[in-house]
């Protein structure tokens, strides 16, 4: 399986777009993982969607969505962090041609499906994160983004062998991480970068 995975992606995946979370200012922690992905062989992109609240990605994410949407391309892979996981995911249900996500303390439901076309999902998540706890409470309520969720505390929850999980909290041989944003923190993303960015040149034969 992942032998034909990368002969189907060689040569096709060049490109990974950041998308960055809600309150973002003046720059997104997920820009860390750049220097990574390029020294794996990957062109990045980072659209800087700016400042926004929670309560505003009911109704902001769908425009922000649609601005973004032209700019993907066949092959392409969408790293979200937060909130920009449910507008990566929202754009893939949409038509967007990634092949691939990868998705770190997700504000999204656990029981994602794998969007048509998409190869492969990675989601990295630590129970610590308690910031996604609130974004199911409030995703239920339909106070934020309908899909909001506690991916990032706990999870995928699925049968989906395409969709794999990292606990970045108990992952042997790692930076124990512990937080929403956690991973990026400098001394354990100098471990999870490289991580994240050589799994990534793996399945796609990037590299």
């Amino acid at each position: 399986m992942r032998w034909l995975l990368q002969r189907s992606l060689r040569d096709v995946v060049t490109t990974v777009h950041l998308v960055h979370g809600i309150h973002t200012e003046p720059d997104s922690p997920v820009k860390g993982l750049i220097p990574y992905l390029r020294t794996a062989g990957f062109i990045v992109r980072y659209p800087e969607y700016g400042y926004e609240l929670a309560v505003e990605t009911l109704y902001l994410n769908p425009i922000i969505e649609g601005v973004m949407m032209p700019y993907v391309e066949p092959g392409d892979i969408l790293i979200g962090h937060s909130n920009g996981c449910a507008i990566s995911y929202h754009m893939m249900q949409q038509g967007a041609p990634a092949i691939g996500a990868v998705f770190i303390n997700g504000a999204l439901e656990q029981t994602l499906k794998r969007p048509i076309g998409c190869a492969f999902i990675d989601v990295y998540y630590n129970p610590g994160d308690e910031v996604t706890e609130i974004a199911k409470i409030g995703g239920e309520f339909g106070i934020f983004d309908d899909d909001w969720g506690e991916l990032g505390h706990g999870g995928y929850i699925g049968n989906d062998g395409l969709i794999e999980n990292f606990n970045c909290g108990a992952t042997p041989g790692m930076p124990v991480v512990s937080g929403h944003s956690d991973f990026f923190t400098p001394s354990k993303l100098a471990q999870w970068g490289p991580f994240l960015a050589k799994r990534l040149a793996a399945l796609t034969d990037s590299s």
